[in-house]
């Protein structure tokens, strides 16, 4: 009887200590994913200054542009950042981009962007 209690304690001890182990784990594993974004953003914004400061703002808006359908693939296609709350107000923006501006949709996001729902 006492073996059994044991070995129940035991497992048992094994099971929290694997479970505090994957918790800490993915806990990890977010806080990089969190400072790598920020990273990435920080670089982003460096190159923008770079460019305005160069006087080349119309080479980076043609860029900026032309990476837009990317970024909806991209966001339409990911299932964990499509989930997000924030996904469809980014489509939202988006498409109000080309209507406010009177760009063209262009044809490969078209179908997604139409699917949007419209603000209120």
């Amino acid at each position: 009887m006492k073996n059994k209690i044991k070995l129940s304690l035991i497992f048992i001890g094994g099971l929290l200590i694997g479970a505090l182990s994957i918790f800490l784990i993915l806990g990890q594993v977010s806080y990089l994913q969190c400072k790598d974004y920020f990273l990435m953003a920080a670089r982003e914004q460096i190159f923008v200054a770079w460019e305005l400061r160069g006087n080349r703002e119309r080479d980076l808006q043609g860029r900026v542009e032309a990476n837009l359908p990317h970024l909806v693939l991209a966001l339409h296609n990911d299932k964990r950042v499509k989930s997000a709350p924030e996904a469809q107000s980014v489509l939202r923006e988006i498409r109000e981009f080309y209507e406010m501006n009177s760009l063209p949709i262009p044809e490969e996001i078209s179908a997604i962007l139409s699917n949007v729902p419209r603000s209120h």
